[in-house]
């Protein structure tokens, strides 16, 4: 067990570092509806990590490829495709962080968050869990490897709630942490706030192309 969460360790902490649904979340905290908007958000953020590695890791589970000494084809070939899209994603956000001296512009949905219902919070955090291609990708290289593991339904279990709350953690300490003590945690939310959108595309860049790399060697140590 402790070689598979040493396996997934990355993936879940490259989910928990994305800096856009950081932004979405502490814009959520600092607009008139925080509490319950962002406590929408919160819960579709931990529905959107939680549905791609569980649904991946029971498909994993009904490859034909069980033997612990044996190559795993199919697992190789997903993760070098996988691998490859998060360094192709890794290039294109390259391109698109802003030039020295320049601010950084946040999307232009970003500020329809201001005035978001509940389900319009649970409705993004979901999308931004599931859908956004990098946070998908590892969501998918996670569940194989848990899949492949031949855990056992308790250590799955176990192993899984790992990495959830691993990718969860960023998330839930600023909308929580918000809720606990909003005046105090306004002014260090809103300066990462900045921090995150002139920063952010370089780091998720990086993180991509490193966590794409990782990929393409372990679906290459498959065969």
């Amino acid at each position: 067990m402790g070689s598979v969460i040493g396996e997934i360790l990355t993936a879940a902490i490259g989910i928990a570092l994305s800096p856009l649904p950081l932004i979405a979340a502490i814009t959520l905290m600092l607009s008139p509806r925080s509490g319950a908007a962002g406590l929408g958000f919160l819960g579709g953020w931990l529905l959107g990590v939680i549905v791609p590695v569980v649904a991946v890791t029971v498909v994993a589970t009904l490859l034909p490829e069980s033997a612990a000494d044996a190559s795993r084809p199919i697992a190789g070939i997903l993760r070098l495709i996988l691998g490859a899209l998060l360094i192709v994603l890794a290039v294109r956000q390259w391109r698109l962080r802003p030039l020295p001296g320049r601010p950084g512009v946040l999307p232009q949905w970003m500020t329809a968050t201001e005035t978001m219902t509940v389900g319009q919070g649970i409705a993004l955090g979901c999308g931004l869990g599931a859908l956004a291609p990098k946070n998908l990708a590892l969501g998918i290289a996670a569940g194989l490897t848990v899949g492949g593991a031949d855990l056992g339904l308790r250590g799955t279990v176990v192993v899984l709630l790992i990495f959830v709350v691993i990718a969860f953690s960023t998330v839930l300490v600023a909308v929580v942490g918000y809720q606990i003590a909003t005046e105090a945690w306004q002014k260090p939310l809103a300066d990462l706030r900045t921090w995150l959108v002139r920063n952010g595309p370089t780091v998720l860049a990086v993180a991509m192309l490193l966590l794409g790399a990782e990929l393409v060697g372990d679906g290459i140590s498959s065969f």
